[in-house]
């Protein structure tokens, strides 16, 4: 077979273009794997038990949806979900994963489910245990895993 220019061309841009494609898909493994997307929703843990309502809503994309654990009510957007967080805080929370799974949906979307315990004071001032389940589904912006959805309900007994 003898090679033009024209096919050698042709040649080196299915190269470097199968060349870039392998690096982007590295990168992807690397930033959005089971492991990096169970890093931020640790660091969501660690930074609820900080108990800073500015330090957790900062975590949220602007236009995140939070259905609290013990909200009513859907809060949209970082203004409605540091509401929640401001009274969420008071109950002196801290928790633990206990089970997770993640899903990744290209280079910039995952989701992760499972459940975690948090222990919350009560009025009494006396610890309350509370086992429950989550649904966080976090959208890359700028480089940063933001939340952009976030469910958590008690689990049933």
């Amino acid at each position: 077979m003898i090679l033009t220019k024209k096919s050698t061309t042709i040649l080196s841009g299915v190269a470097l273009a199968s060349g870039a494609y392998i690096l982007y898909r590295m990168m992807v493994r690397k930033n959005n794997n089971p492991e990096a997307i169970r890093g931020v929703i640790q660091n969501w843990i660690d930074t609820v038990c900080r108990h800073d309502a500015n330090d957790i809503v900062s975590l949220y994309a602007p236009d995140g949806v939070l259905l609290g654990t013990v909200a009513k009510t859907m809060k949209v957007g970082q203004k409605e979900i540091i509401g929640y967080f401001d009274m969420f805080v008071g109950k002196k929370p801290c928790g633990y994963l206990t089970e997770i799974n993640v899903q990744n949906f290209g280079c910039d979307y995952a989701v992760a489910d499972g459940t975690y315990t948090f222990e919350l004071t009560n009025e009494k001032g006396e610890i309350d245990i509370v086992p429950a389940r989550f649904t966080f589904v976090l959208r890359r912006i700028d480089g940063v895993w933001k939340i952009a959805t976030h469910h958590s309900s008690v689990n049933p007994e």
